[in-house]
């Protein structure tokens, strides 16, 4: 795990600006550092390290080829570097024991064909000296951040923004439509950033750039389902449960420190579960939490580190540690904040580093197995709509129960668009709200300005062949999991903690996301789909269907039955508890104060009236809301953001 860095182009900037914006990612790999710097070509790549995988000087980059045609940076890990080393063995003379050598070697033999070979997380840029061409890619999924900028013919990248920022002259303008994107759902969606003018490469995209002209590429996409009632469970379970014993395994592979992340759920428990089996010695877990009643998941943490005998550790916070490390994320993470567990995972990381460099994680499971059950069902609710319409659906009081249930969730029957019922079970603020704390001369009220309909058309025309169930979860993955998986990448490079995700190998996504519904929601009974026929979705529940199914039952080999059958819980914080007390007013003085950056994006009238109302229950989305504003404004203050 690394950070790099590049620019191209005929005037770059100075040596000496371009080490300071490389150095301004030192907590991405404070272990070495370097440069290739030859204006002569008009290239200059930077590398900040954290050693990893060979622990000596060979790893030091940017890295050469044998006949020194080639450079490569590289931020990542290739997880089957030993096996595609012994396929390039004939073709190339290694000279380390390094994965930077053998992507290199790859690249080399393959040409952009070698992404389809590698297993990993990755972000890396290769200059070619000989066809003055700089080619730069991502891994699949996007754990890997890389950004870049097109300027007065030039062309930059970074690991982070700030990296950019640094090396550029860029004007930090804020990019409007993203934070549309934020208030709905909490990232910035697709290719755009909130700064205007720097773009996210795409995950399972690489880019060209060759006689001045850049080219756009993508060499994976997320498959989308493909029913077939020839399965048989046991094999499925089994299939899945080698795919993601192999993925844990190849994630063990390192040379220094592993452990895991554990709040007591299925998907960390399975993780530490199988970490356990493998693994010849006593592994380390970590959780974290509040001390305040119901904010942390201490008890079901200790029964699986018991179980497992790891080596377990608690870190809990205080609000005041927890409120201070607020502007030190938004610092690392070069944006707004979008979920409070952010902050936690900082300082976690910070702790972790006393003890390991590699942690796995379980993220990615509820998105690829099934696991937001209130936003799937939903779907269940826009097929039964439209059946209603037709008169297609039930008869006599059964009909009148489920559409008494209906009225009572929607606020009415009319049969809803796709795109329209998705986002509105999807988006963190509701619409309504949404428009009327918006300045109306800056924004335009058209919703499909407000929900980026666009963006979503094209993800929905990709899986239209499915269910509506499954297609809500194929959008959800794609639009959700590039954030989760940013905002876990800075929160623990932060600190120099290199985290893996097993639940994302490509081969395990791969293979589930093809898989029938069942696999991933499963009624428990034929009289428990009957009852549910009748209620709308938010009544529906794990009393009536089992979520990540495929998990649940791979769980059976190791775990009790209290943490195979837990619900989802997500890392919590006592955000009604804060905005109800000294907290309220460290929010106003931020959002509502003649210094308040943002204050041209709202409605300030109707921005007060909300403010005002303290009584947050704690499971209102309000607190969350809140938090989003706020840190929006710590945001746009700590980089001085103009409109």
């Amino acid at each position: 795990m690394c950070a790099i860095i590049g620019a191209l182009g005929k005037k770059l900037p100075t040596q000496e600006q371009f080490i300071k914006a490389r150095d301004t990612m030192t907590h991405r790999g404070p272990d070495d550092a370097g440069i290739y710097y030859a204006p002569q070509e008009g290239i200059a790549l930077g590398h900040r390290r954290l050693s990893i995988i060979d622990l000596s000087e060979a790893g030091h980059q940017p890295f050469f080829s044998n006949d020194g045609r080639y450079t490569i940076v590289f931020n990542g890990e290739i997880y089957n570097y030993r096996e595609l080393r012994e396929e390039l063995k004939n073709f190339y003379n290694f000279k380390t024991q390094t994965d930077t050598e053998v992507l290199l070697a790859a690249y080399i033999k393959w040409g952009s064909r070698s992404l389809q070979k590698l297993n990993g997380m990755f972000a890396f840029a290769v200059w070619d000296k000989k066809e003055k061409q700089l080619f730069v890619a991502r891994d699949r999924l996007g754990v890997k951040p890389l950004y870049y900028l097109l300027q007065d013919g030039a062309f930059y990248f970074a690991s982070e923004i700030k990296g950019i920022l640094t090396l550029s002259n860029i004007e930090r303008k804020l990019n409007k439509a993203s934070f549309l994107d934020f208030l709905s759902f909490r990232y910035s969606l697709g290719e755009k950033t909130f700064f205007e003018g720097i773009y996210s490469l795409l995950p399972g995209h690489f880019l060209t750039i060759s006689g001045g002209k850049m080219k756009l590429e993508q060499y994976w996409e997320l498959p989308v389902s493909q029913s077939t009632d020839s399965l048989q469970d046991r094999d499925v379970i089994e299939k899945t449960y080698q795919l993601l014993k192999r993925s844990i395994e190849l994630r063990l592979r390192s040379d220094v420190p592993t452990g895991a992340y554990l709040s007591g759920g299925l998907d960390s428990s399975l993780i530490t579960a199988i970490m356990a089996s493998l693994s010849g010695k006593k592994i380390k877990t970590f959780s974290v939490g509040f001390p305040e009643d119901g904010f942390n998941e201490f008890p079901f943490a200790r029964k699986v580190a018991q179980l497992f005998n790891t080596d377990h550790h608690e870190i809990t916070l205080s609000g005041k540690e927890y409120l201070d490390a607020i502007p030190e994320t938004i610092r690392i993470k070069d944006a707004p904040l979008a979920v409070p567990f952010e902050v936690s995972g900082l300082i976690l990381s910070k702790e972790l580093k006393k003890y390991i460099t590699v942690i796995l994680a379980g993220e990615g499971a509820d998105e690829l197995f099934g696991g937001y059950g209130r936003i799937f069902r939903s779907g269940y609710d826009f097929e039964r709509l439209h059946l209603l319409k037709d008169k297609l659906y039930l008869s006599g009081s059964g009909r009148e129960v489920l559409e008494k249930n209906l009225l009572k969730e929607y606020g009415t029957l009319e049969a809803p668009e796709t795109i329209d019922h998705f986002l509105n079970q999807y988006s963190y603020f509701e619409l309504e709200k949404e428009r009327s704390l918006l300045n109306p001369d800056l924004f335009s009220m058209d919703k499909k300005t407000l929900l980026n309909e666009n963006f979503f058309i094209d993800l929905f025309s990709k899986a239209k062949e499915l269910s509506q169930i499954e297609q809500y979860m194929y959008v959800f993955e794609r639009a959700h999991l590039p954030g989760l998986l940013h905002r876990l990448d800075t929160s623990s490079m932060a600190y120099s903690v290199e985290a893996r995700e097993p639940f994302i190998d490509f081969n395990l996504v791969e293979y589930v996301s093809t898989l029938p519904l069942k696999y991933k929601m499963r009624w428990k009974s034929s009289d428990n789909k009957h009852q549910a026929e009748l209620l709308n979705s938010d009544q529906i529940s794990e009393v009536h269907d089992t979520t990540k199914y495929l998990l649940r039952e791979i769980g059976r080999k190791y775990l009790p039955d209290e943490i195979v059958n837990r619900k989802k819980l997500g890392p919590p914080a006592p955000l009604d508890q804060w905005f109800g007390a000294d907290f309220q007013d460290i929010i106003s003085e931020t959002l509502l104060s003649p210094n308040t950056r943002g204050a041209p994006l709202y409605n300030k009238g109707a921005l007060k009236e909300w403010l005002k109302d303290t009584n947050i229950s704690p499971n209102s989305r309000k607190g969350l809301n809140i938090w989003m504003l706020y840190t929006f404004e710590l945001w746009m203050r700590e980089y001085n953001i103009s409109l």
